[in-house]
C-alpha cells in the first residue's frame, strides 16, 4: 500500500482537528489590518476636527453645524406656516 492510501484510510477524530497554523495566520492578518485601519481612521478624524476648529466654525465638536441646521429647519418651518401649509400630504388635503 502506498502512503496516500494509508492516510486516506485512517479515521481522524473530529474533536482533535484544529485550525492550525493557517487559521492563526488568517486571524493575525485580519487583526493587523483592523489595527492599521483604525489607526488611519483616527488620524483622518483628527484632521477633520482640526480643520473645523481652524476654520473658526465652532468649537470643533460639531455644535456649530447642528445649530446652523436647526436654524435653517426653523426658518423653513416658519416659511411653510406663513404660506398656509399644514403638513397635509394627500391630494384632497387630508
Amino acid at each position: 500500500m502506498s502512503a496516500a492510501v494509508l492516510l486516506a484510510d485512517t479515521d481522524t477524530p473530529t474533536d482533535l482537528v484544529t485550525p492550525g497554523v493557517l487559521g492563526f495566520l488568517v486571524v493575525a492578518f485580519v487583526g493587523a489590518v483592523l489595527y492599521f485601519l483604525m489607526k488611519s481612521m483616527v488620524g483622518k478624524l483628527s484632521r477633520v476636527r482640526d480643520a473645523d476648529t481652524d476654520a473658526g466654525e465652532g468649537t470643533g465638536d460639531g455644535t456649530a453645524a447642528v445649530a446652523e441646521d436647526a436654524a435653517a429647519d426653523g426658518a423653513a418651518a416658519a416659511e411653510a406656516d406663513s404660506e398656509g401649509w399644514s403638513g397635509r400630504t394627500g391630494r384632497d388635503g387630508s
